[in-house]
């Protein structure tokens, strides 16, 4: 009996170990909510960040949003169980331009973060910089981006 108990404190340990170390291990498709997308930022640049504390958050927010005065609250991350994924297009001349991130696998400490860039010039001639905001899982990460455009 007493064998029995130690086997299964045993087991459990061995199987609660991604959980308390607040990560997913299994390789595949990583589930992911989007938190925002727009079409004005303040990013000059293409970049895909990884947003790992409140700090950063509130920079990456800043870059998203930064346009709009008041600046509208960020909304709530839990850098305790999540990380933040945010894709920035940079500057564009017109309306239509738009960036997605269409999905993310775990390979191992691999990230592979699938960004669409549809580069669809539109009707107005307005400055424009989308980007594209969302939660994964926390984990112990490194991002490997791979875009592609759609014209």
């Amino acid at each position: 009996m007493r064998r029995s108990i130690v086997l299964l404190i045993v087991m459990f340990f061995a199987c609660a170990g991604p959980f308390r170390r607040g990560g997913i291990s299994d390789d595949g498709p990583l589930p992911f909510q989007t938190i925002l997308s727009g079409a004005y930022s303040l990013a000059d640049t293409f970049s895909v960040e990884l947003i790992t504390s409140e700090n950063q958050w509130e920079n990456a927010w800043l870059v998203a949003k930064g346009r709009i005065d008041p600046l509208p609250e960020k909304p709530t991350v839990d850098f305790s169980r999540q990380f933040v994924i945010a894709a920035f297009m940079g500057k564009r001349s017109s309306s239509g331009y738009r960036i997605e991130i269409t999905s993310i696998e775990k390979a191992g400490r691999i990230l592979k973060v699938y960004v669409t860039k549809y580069e669809t010039p539109g009707m107005l001639t307005v400055m424009t910089s989308p980007f594209y905001l969302v939660r994964i899982p926390r984990g112990d990460y490194r991002l490997e981006v791979l875009s592609k455009v759609v014209q």
